[in-house]
């Protein structure tokens, strides 16, 4: 017997004695749901108390297992104390040994560590971080904050893949209003300078805020199987054109804020879920900012951690010169997603739209990049800068300018020469660009170098090619 299941055991969950589980239930669909308690509790007398503020459970949902973590502010407001924050770990570990990919979705809300136990429940409390953080190496964690999320709450949140929370009821910070009230007096509202709502815009934590647990609930159970129909997002114009021209179906946006110079979604062609990244060619602001480059690392570790292959299409006149860009580290996030995409092990595609310029070809996820396939649509503008630019920055010295001039001749609109030195694959119109991406995932769906099998977290995915084929 393992060490784990000395002390913890399953206890088949019946909703007629288990009322306090009942909106986890409700809100995921889950059926067959066992909680991962300590082996002296007898199922009959299981009560919320008996969870001590942390209820840990796997269930079955679409025949396969999903692992649910629930704080209960209700009991010793969730805070992390010696016994749970133990059977938290034991919980991970013991997932791990069972060798299935078990995604895990973690409802987050708790006053943190607990001051009732004093320092001696640190170390107990903070082995969460690193236990969290090995599983979400190896399986999709998707996180959902509500209500009061202090201390280590937001951290761990904060370790999701995917991670929502609660519109106008969720606030994150590292101490409660107590604390601040103490300290600051009553001058600071705690309701509103936490609030969820201040984290979406201006840091990374939170993706995407949501009206309810059960919106919360709707957009995982989207996530683990990407097929699944959900709300249709605004897909007006030359983006929705491009996505309905090889999709099975309309897409679901992800990170739906941050910021509009790229939009983020998951789809399906023929079954195979397939992450999106798309510069709208409608909007002719599409300058890659700092902003623009978080919601790029979001799209690569989500879909990364789905193991879905990947297609950019990119419409860029190339990154913001600004140089208050350069103050908010824009270098530095360059480097950070330059890298997330040259070690991206699932296969990434390429295709221009419409402007390639300049530095924002990496977002193309470029061949020199890892890049298993590079396309453009007929008519895409690509270069170190635009000719009209280069015009002018030249008009001052003629010899440069003819010398230019002869460079131009042979940057044809066709791309014939980018076509010869194999940085260009082909050429299309829109209606080939689904036999394009078809070439790309049959590519990447077999070994070939870097390229590895495309995979899902869960095998969703393939049960939908399955039945596709």
């Amino acid at each position: 017997m393992s060490p784990a299941r000395e002390r913890y055991d399953w206890i088949p969950v019946d909703p007629e004695k288990h009322h306090f589980l009942g909106r986890m239930i409700g809100g995921l669909g889950l059926s067959s749901l066992r909680l991962w308690i300590d082996a002296d509790i007898a199922s009959g007398s299981c009560t919320r108390t008996d969870c001590a503020g942390l209820v840990t459970a796997v269930g079955q949902w679409q025949g396969h297992s999903v692992a649910i973590v629930w704080s209960d502010f209700r009991v010793n407001a969730a805070s992390y104390g010696q016994a749970n924050s133990r059977r938290f770990v034991a919980f991970l570990q013991h997932l791990e040994r069972g060798g299935e990919r078990i995604p895990l979705i973690y409802f987050v809300n708790s006053a943190g560590l607990s001051v009732m136990e004093g320092r001696t429940g640190f170390a107990e409390a903070f082995a969460i971080w690193p236990a969290l953080l090995r599983h979400a190496e190896r399986h999709l964690v998707l996180t959902c904050a509500l209500g009061r999320c202090l201390g280590l709450a937001p951290l761990l949140f904060g370790l999701g893949h995917y991670r929502v929370a609660v519109a106008n009821q969720t606030q994150l910070n590292l101490t409660g209003p107590e604390v601040i009230k103490l300290f600051f007096g009553d001058a600071v509202d705690f309701d509103q300078v936490a609030a969820a709502e201040r984290f979406v815009e201006t840091t990374d934590l939170i993706h995407e805020l949501v009206p309810s647990v059960e919106a919360a609930c709707a957009r995982f159970k989207g996530l683990l199987a990407p097929g699944t129909p959900v709300a249709r997002p605004d897909l007006a114009g030359m983006t929705g054109e491009i996505l309905a021209s090889f999709l099975d179906a309309p897409p679901q946006e992800l990170v739906p804020g941050w910021c509009g110079r790229m939009r983020l979604f998951v789809g399906t062609r023929h079954g195979t879920p397939v992450g999106l990244f798309v510069n709208p060619p409608d909007r002719s602001d599409n300058l890659i900012t700092v902003r623009t480059l978080d919601k790029y690392a979001a799209g690569i570790d989500l879909f990364g951690a789905m193991h879905l292959p990947i297609v950019s299409f990119l419409d860029s006149p190339g990154f913001d010169p600004r140089v208050g860009q350069s103050a908010a580290n824009n270098f530095r996030r360059m480097l950070w997603v330059g890298e997330k995409i040259i070690r991206y092990p699932y296969g990434t595609m390429g295709v221009v739209t419409s402007r390639c310029f300049g530095g924002a070809a990496t977002l193309g996820f470029p061949k020199v990049f890892g890049g298993a396939r590079a396309v453009a649509l007929r008519g895409a503008r690509m270069g170190v800068m635009q000719a009209s630019i280069v015009e002018k920055l030249l008009s001052g010295c003629p010899r440069l300018r003819e010398q230019w001039r002869g460079v131009a001749l042979r940057q044809t609109a066709g791309l014939d020469d980018l076509l010869a030195n194999g940085t260009v694959d082909a050429v299309v119109d829109l209606n080939d660009l689904g036999a394009e991406i078809d070439h790309f995932l049959a590519r990447v769906t077999r070994p070939l170098g870097r390229v590895t099998a495309a995979r899902h977290v869960l095998p969703f995915g393939r049960q939908a090619r399955a039945r596709a084929s």
